[in-house]
């Protein structure tokens, strides 16, 4: 977990306004020395939403909910408390000063974020070329049902049924072995020493997180073999045990109920279905670190 000073602390405070980055989320009006407003944790008509400008912080009278505006984005947008100050830091143009093992830390995410952004451009290309994805675009479209739009909402993909072809792909686009393997797109042969595509003739789930980088991929096979799931192991950018799948999208319908669902395609079907409050595990069960999540955004958990 990275380390900050608590002058960094402070300024991120400082810089970040708690009116300014509340706005954001909720619609305020005056009242007196105070801004008021619906609480966006949990379902109200009458504003109970208190934010108090003298002491920047922010309390709830419906909920209960409140703190600063740290405490305040750590709510809104799912983060673990290092997350917000940096989701904070970025947002005000802060340049967060890591010991050398923090910093070192931080470029391989920032590293691995970007090499998802790319494979998911490739197997989303694979998806649509009309003879790389046809088996997977007749799976998503013919026998689950799903609309294009549907598939390009939730970013689906391909993954052709070969060894290298993302691998060279990722190569060509300045990626090593070493960055594919810490970042789970390719495995290493124990025998041979050779890496190979880790996600072959499977639809692609990206999994995104909830300032929108896609941190890992679920990859599931078009028939009845085994297993019928891949997914990402855990990353320098990705916790499975932190993630829900569909958050990002989850988050500005939950009101005060929540859907929680097995897998990926439940998910998806019922956000299709307009019930866009659904998440679903990545193929764990339940951890105390998903229940916190979902408690931050809904009372209610079906």
């Amino acid at each position: 977990m990275p380390r900050f000073s608590e002058s960094t602390v402070r300024e991120v405070r400082f810089r970040n306004h708690i009116e300014d980055v509340i706005s954001q989320y909720v619609q305020l009006k005056r009242a007196g020395s105070n801004l008021v407003g619906l609480c966006p944790f949990h379902s109200e008509k009458s504003p109970s939403f208190t934010v108090f400008s003298k002491s920047d912080s922010f309390y709830c009278f419906g909920c209960g909910a409140g703190g600063d505006v740290i405490s305040f984005i750590r709510r809104a947008e799912a983060l673990e408390y290092p997350e917000a100050i940096e989701f904070l830091a970025k947002r005000a143009g802060i340049t967060i000063a890591y010991d050398e093992e923090d910093k070192e830390r931080a470029s391989q995410r920032e590293r691995i974020l970007a090499m998802n952004k790319e494979a998911a451009r490739f197997f989303r290309d694979c998806l649509f070329d009309e003879k790389l994805g046809r088996a997977g675009l007749d799976y998503l479209v013919n026998k689950r049902g799903l609309s294009l739009a549907t598939i390009r909402h939730f970013g689906l993909g391909f993954a052709p049924n070969s060894f290298n072809m993302l691998t060279d792909h990722m190569h060509r686009r300045g990626y090593t072995d070493e960055e594919l393997v810490v970042g789970f797109l390719c495995g290493k042969s124990r025998n041979s020493g050779r890496t190979y595509d880790y996600f072959r003739n499977r639809v692609i789930f990206p999994i995104i997180d909830t300032s929108g980088n896609i941190v890992a991929f679920g990859g599931r096979v078009m028939d009845d073999s085994k297993p019928k799931y891949l997914n990402t192991s855990d990353t320098p950018a990705f916790k499975k045990s932190r993630h829900l799948f569909a958050l990002n999208f989850a988050k500005k319908h939950c009101e005060e109920q929540m859907l929680l669902c097995e897998g990926y395609m439940d998910v998806i079907a019922l956000h299709a279905a307009g019930f866009e409050n659904a998440v679903a595990t990545l193929g764990t069960a339940i951890t105390s670190e998903q229940a916190r999540i979902m408690s931050r955004y809904a009372s209610k958990v079906y």
